[in-house]
């Protein structure tokens, strides 16, 4: 008989390649995680790991139980939410995680709806990067995260995660408004912009990976003079003449900031965001009101 916490451990070792970010991810110490993976083994009665140096390399074995762990660990959500289901109340609390634009342009809207239709509904709304929520969405810590991949980079890791988009919308070039290239309509080209100063993301590597993508594909490498994990800041630049940008609308929507948006030309660029839940877990009614509120809200923005 196998327990399923240790199957979750297991699940999180092949997802995330070692012990150490799996003990990470579980919020476990690595000596922890080990313990219960040679427990596993014992379990499972077969060699489950290959020692690499410091790593634990899946077996055929290792790889067969971790397809059935996800299929054991989605069960397990539906049979909470029918479980849930029978009540035909909307009640509880349901955790929610946004990435900063999109808690004040999707989030908020759709939790103020909820509280109208469903009083006796709680969200608890935490502000997280895509990579921490699907983490933490993984790990029940939370229920529902809302996400973004862009176009030009890999897409999300999906592993026991249903993705739901919701947004898609092209990535623009940023310039002051009184930039020389703000008074001439429709799109511009990156080259056109490779001697300006260039304005980037700390904490979104993503976006900061797609712009070093898009302007080496142009010839160029983009000289990134600022950098700010604040995106109030970042188009606060923008908009003091100090260099350019590339932003998706819903930022800048959400700051209302007094620069100039082009088109990127030759280039679709694109982030898409989507609502992510665990496997299994949509037909808990509290989970569907938020899914259904966040929909709504995200098409009315």
């Amino acid at each position: 008989m196998f327990e399923v916490r240790r199957l979750r451990l297991l699940r999180e070792l092949a997802a995330h390649g070692t012990v150490a970010a799996a003990a990470e991810a579980c919020a476990l110490t690595p000596s922890a995680v080990s313990q219960q993976l040679a427990l596993l083994e014992r379990e499972a009665r077969t060699q489950l790991f290959v020692r690499d140096g410091r790593r634990l390399l899946l077996t055929e074995a290792a790889k067969v139980l971790v397809a059935h762990t996800e299929i054991i660990l989605a069960q397990l959500e539906r049979a909470r939410a029918d479980v849930s289901a029978l009540d035909h109340r909307v009640q509880g609390t349901v955790r929610l995680a946004a990435f900063p634009s999109a808690a004040s342009g999707v989030a908020a809207p759709a939790i103020a709806a909820c509280r109208a239709y469903h009083p006796d509904l709680n969200i608890a709304l935490s502000e997280e990067e895509p990579a921490q929520s699907l983490v933490d969405l993984r790990m029940r810590r939370i229920d529902i995260a809302l996400v973004y991949e862009y176009n030009l980079l890999p897409r999300l890791p999906q592993s026991g995660v249903e993705l739901q988009a919701v947004l898609q919308e092209p990535l623009l070039l940023a310039l002051p408004s009184r930039h020389p290239r703000a008074e001439a309509e429709g799109p511009l080209t990156l080259e056109a912009l490779r001697d300006e100063h260039w304005i980037a993301p700390r904490r979104d590597h993503s976006l900061r990976t797609v712009l070093e993508r898009a302007c080496a594909t142009a010839g160029f490498t983009p000289r990134l003079d600022y950098i700010s994990d604040d995106y109030t800041v970042v188009l606060a630049l923008v908009q003091s003449g100090l260099g350019v940008s590339l932003v998706p609308p819903l930022l800048v929507e959400q700051l209302a900031a007094d620069v100039t948006l082009r088109p990127v030309e030759n280039f679709a660029l694109t982030r898409t965001v989507s609502i992510a839940t665990r496997a299994g877990s949509g037909a808990d009614p509290a989970v569907n009101a938020l899914v259904l509120a966040l929909r709504r809200a995200a098409r009315q923005g």
